[in-house]
């Protein structure tokens, strides 16, 4: 059991031989997140995963799953995969402290999505005025599947672009 089961209560999932791929859920630069500048994810105490340094302030769907939860300040989500895997959304460091303020949810908790919709709209300029850095973290929250978690190396990236698999 992982993360999400633990918080949620569910489980499952199985092992397939299918690649598992989660995009870029936004556009930037791709960075390790033991370089991040939040011990929190930079330690993976929430879990491996990529940061990305947007350029854009629009956070779209990594995979196609189900809404598991919503911070009320739209900074974070979680996605329960169709796929056996669960995706952590972070928008920024400390955030929180931002109180919603530049931060427009396009989803609620429930919703299914598909990879690719938009879920969230920030506000790049109102997050710097704010002295927070908008760094978003991808992280793999909880693994079903049985496959290995596998990261992209870094660099410029869209929201094509693969972040993390599982193979």
């Amino acid at each position: 059991m992982g993360l999400f089961s633990n918080i949620f209560g569910k489980g499952g999932g199985s092992a397939t031989s299918e690649r598992i791929e989660v995009t870029c859920p936004l556009a930037g630069e791709l960075v390790d997140i033991s370089t991040v500048n939040d011990p929190v994810f930079s330690s993976l105490a929430m879990g491996d995963g990529v940061a990305i340094k947007p350029t854009e302030g629009v956070l779209l769907a990594p995979i196609s799953g189900t809404v598991e939860a919503l911070f009320p300040t739209g900074h974070a989500l979680a996605i329960k995969g169709d796929n056996g895997v669960s995706i952590m959304l972070h928008i920024g460091i400390d955030t929180v402290e931002m109180k919603g303020d530049g931060f427009t949810a396009h989803v609620a908790a429930g919703d299914h999505v598909s990879r690719g919709q938009k879920l969230v709209d920030f506000d790049l300029g109102k997050i710097a005025q704010a002295g927070f850095d908008p760094t978003t973290m991808v992280i793999a929250a909880e693994n079903t599947s049985g496959k290995a978690l596998h990261k992209h190396a870094g660099g410029a990236v869209s929201t094509t672009d693969i972040a993390l698999w599982f193979e």
